[in-house]
């Protein structure tokens, strides 16, 4: 790269933009975060944003297995510490019948984080247990489309496929093209959304890969970021009528009445641990979190005021 001086050397001082007046001077004035102290060089090719590496987690549903509540927690935490400025909202279950409207809920979550402005968007569902760094892993990888690698802890269809090409993780696979995986766990940048009509999210991974792929984007999968998942996908064809029915009557049963679980890790001690739990029992990594009451921060109360 040519000095001033050298540029001015070779005939050029006129193209030197040196001075708040000079004819090649444009002001671009952005405010900004601290996100970008997390771009870690890459701010060389990216954008402007108002606020880098800025992230909605959204969880498809509020039904969380057991243990995901508190790891979520706990990777938001790690992620605010590293840097990032991070949102939660769990997506209202839009369901006439259990799953009829996962869907729905994602692309919900798709035009909520286009609408929020935020550079990326953290798809999860409510049977995966997080690891505290899945997020900041995820986002380092700096792809308009990333997933981490899923593990099933319990499929009642082991045989069953949860990625194309079928693929074991190890150290030093980094990141993999692939066809199709599930869609249990997900990274996004949000302007891939601007490719995407709701129609998209609806019927099974495959389809959605297809969606993608029609816009020249491929899911890439980070071998190297293991999330476990509490049970394999439901492959509702799969199942016999009087199966199918049964479980459906279960989950619409559990949706209306079952409380939810968000209690604290196992071993956590308050004394010695960061975090709180409020008088319901919910356990909040910052204690500050709890505060924003049921419904968050813009929830009314009965009276309409805030």
């Amino acid at each position: 790269m040519p000095s001033a001086n050298d540029m001015r050397a070779a005939g050029l001082g006129k193209y030197v933009t040196d001075r708040s007046t000079h004819p090649n001077y444009f002001v671009s004035s952005w405010p900004v975060g601290l996100g970008h102290r997390t771009l870690a060089g890459r701010e060389r090719y990216r954008l402007p944003h108002l606020s880098f590496n800025s992230v909605l987690i959204t969880v498809i549903g509020n039904e969380y297995h057991e243990g995901a509540w508190w790891r979520l927690q706990d990777m938001m935490r790690y992620t605010e510490e590293a840097g990032y400025e991070v949102a939660l909202e769990e997506v209202d279950d839009a369901s006439m019948m259990p799953s009829d409207a996962i869907g729905i809920m994602r692309a919900c979550a798709a035009m909520l984080a286009l609408d929020a402005g935020v550079e990326w968007c953290f798809m999860v569902d409510c049977d995966a247990l997080l690891e505290k760094d899945t997020l900041v892993k995820l986002i380092e990888r700096d792809l308009p489309v990333c997933y981490p690698f899923i593990d099933v802890l319990y499929d009642d269809y082991p045989w069953g496929p949860t990625m194309a090409p079928r693929m074991k993780p190890d150290i030093g696979m980094g990141v993999q093209p692939v066809i199709w995986s599930c869609m249990s766990v997900m990274l996004f940048n949000t302007k891939v959304f601007n490719c995407l009509d709701a129609y998209s999210w609806h019927g099974h991974d495959l389809h959605f890969a297809q969606c993608l792929a029609h816009y020249g984007h491929r899911i890439m999968v980070d071998m190297e970021t293991v999330v476990k998942v509490t049970r394999g996908p439901g492959r509702t064809p799969s199942k016999e009528w009087d199966e199918l029915w049964s479980d459906m009557e279960s989950a619409h049963r559990n949706r209306q009445t079952k409380e939810r679980d968000r209690r604290p890790p196992p071993d956590w001690d308050p004394a010695f641990q960061p975090g709180a739990v409020d008088p319901d029992g919910v356990y909040w990594a910052v204690d500050s979190w709890k505060y924003g009451g049921v419904g968050g921060r813009t929830a009314f109360d009965y009276t309409g005021k805030e």
